[in-house]
């Protein structure tokens, strides 16, 4: 095989690979975004700060799962919208206590090195989580937003032209070689043939 039609094959085969990775990459987030928490009634956050490593690291994706106040139990990571401006953030259950029938939670940070400054009730945990992605809460940020939307299928547009267009620069090149090879071997073919009709 040439080695032109070899270099322009692993060419396309890599652009192939990398369009499947897209398409498996948007579609794994789908499922972690929308699909995961349509069927267990919880939501995805996006980890936006280290204090939770290296267990949760920044830019991972934790899908939350709602979880009644009887079930926390110490060990539990749980997000919450704590604080007068009911920002979420995402810890680890440290203590629990009652106070007049009710349940609080201390929480902290498996990367800080106290505890978070007040107890906050249950009523604040939205839920405890189930599952933790590194690295997928960059791809939600960006399949949430449209400037992410086109940039991706931009990219997929991009890789499937290339794939395209290579595959029919492979189809040109090896026509080109066998036609090379055709006119080599032809007078080759047709020598035993020559002389033949010359007198003896």
């Amino acid at each position: 095989m040439p080695f032109a039609v070899s270099i322009t094959r692993v060419a396309r085969r890599a652009l192939d690979v990398l369009l499947l990775l897209l398409i498996g990459l948007v579609v794994v987030t789908m499922v972690i975004a929308r699909g995961i928490p349509a069927v267990t009634g919880g939501t995805t956050f996006i980890v936006g700060g280290g204090s939770m490593e290296p267990t949760i690291p920044i830019g991972s994706a934790v899908v939350t799962a709602p979880v009644s106040a009887n079930d926390l139990v110490v060990g539990d990571i749980v997000s919450l919208k704590a604080g007068t401006q009911r920002a979420v953030f995402t810890h680890r259950i440290i203590r629990l206590a009652d106070r007049d029938g009710a349940v609080w939670l201390e929480t902290q940070g498996d990367a800080n090195t106290a505890p978070d400054p007040s107890l906050v009730p249950e009523t604040d945990v939205i839920g405890r989580v189930s599952l933790s992605v590194p690295l997928a809460g960059y791809l939600v940020m960006v399949l949430g937003s449209v400037q992410g939307m086109l940039l991706l299928v931009s990219l997929g547009v991009f890789l499937l032209a290339g794939a395209w267009m290579l595959e029919s620069l492979e189809d040109d090149l090896a026509e080109s070689a066998r036609r090379r090879a055709h006119d080599g071997f032809g007078p080759l073919l047709s020598e035993p043939g020559t002389g033949q009709g010359a007198p003896g």
